[in-house]
């Protein structure tokens, strides 16, 4: 027996909006998720929070007088409506570079790693 023309219509219409919802909210249920901080603004800027954590940890073990409410409002400062990448690039250039855990990385870039280290717990 043929399948028949709406049949075959209607799966193909069903699987064209089931991929198409994948693909618009997918990242939702795949992705690694984060408990809420009052600095998601400024963690978002981080492409891999895991991957920052380690760094962050190094830098703090060398600095104990990091505070997240200081450090956030510096950052926010100087990021001020900027990506991660462009200020990087500025401060690089500019020589403004610290160093954790044998890193040599942008100032701004290092303290939302440590902020992240801080505060980041995986849900």
């Amino acid at each position: 027996m043929m399948p028949s023309r709406r049949g075959i219509i209607v799966s193909v219409v069903a699987a064209a909006a089931g991929a198409a919802a994948i693909g618009y909210g997918g990242w939702r249920f795949f992705g690694k998720h984060y408990a809420p901080t009052p600095y998601d603004d400024l963690l978002t800027q981080l492409p891999d929070r895991d991957l920052t954590m380690p760094i962050g940890r190094a830098f703090l073990a060398t600095h104990a007088n990091f505070t997240t409410t200081q450090a956030a409002a510096a950052l926010r400062a100087r990021l001020h409506n900027r990506d991660l990448a462009a200020v990087s690039m500025s401060e690089t250039a500019r020589g403004e570079l610290s160093v954790a855990g044998g890193w040599m990385m942008p100032a701004t870039l290092l303290g939302l790693c440590a902020l992240a280290a801080r505060t980041q717990k995986r849900v």
